[in-house]
Order: structure tokens, then C-alpha cells, then sequence
């Protein structure tokens, strides 16, 4: 199951280079990220909730009272 997609964008000699990440948690891709290319040639990152079944009208404040 898929709850976040992560792409990275890297620099890189050649130009930035992305690499994309299926995640069930936010958490899991710090691991990736150390894992490399060296973090410090991030551009930046990209994270995007995925499989809003039933929650595409939730606001935050309903989201309180579940």
C-alpha cells in the first residue's frame, strides 16, 4: 500500500536527475535518502499524499472530531 510519493531531485554533472519513492510512511524515506546519493546534492523534495479514498473533502477541523 502506497500513502506518500516522494521525488527527489539531485544534482548531478550531467543535470538534475529525479528519483521517485513509494512510501507507507513519511518516516521511511529518511533511510532512503541516507542510503544516496550524498543528501547534500539534494535540490529538493517533492511529497504528495497519495489514496485519498473517502478524505478528499476532509478539512482539518473535521479531522479533529474522528
Amino acid at each position: 500500500m502506497t500513502r506518500w510519493h516522494a521525488v527527489v531531485m539531485y544534482r548531478t554533472d550531467n543535470g538534475p536527475i529525479t528519483v521517485e519513492h513509494d512510501l507507507l510512511e513519511v518516516g521511511d524515506l529518511a533511510p532512503l535518502i541516507e542510503r544516496g546519493p550524498h543528501w547534500d546534492t539534494i535540490i529538493g523534495i517533492h511529497i504528495t499524499r497519495v489514496n485519498h479514498v473517502d478524505a478528499e473533502d476532509l478539512t482539518v477541523e473535521r479531522a479533529v472530531k474522528l
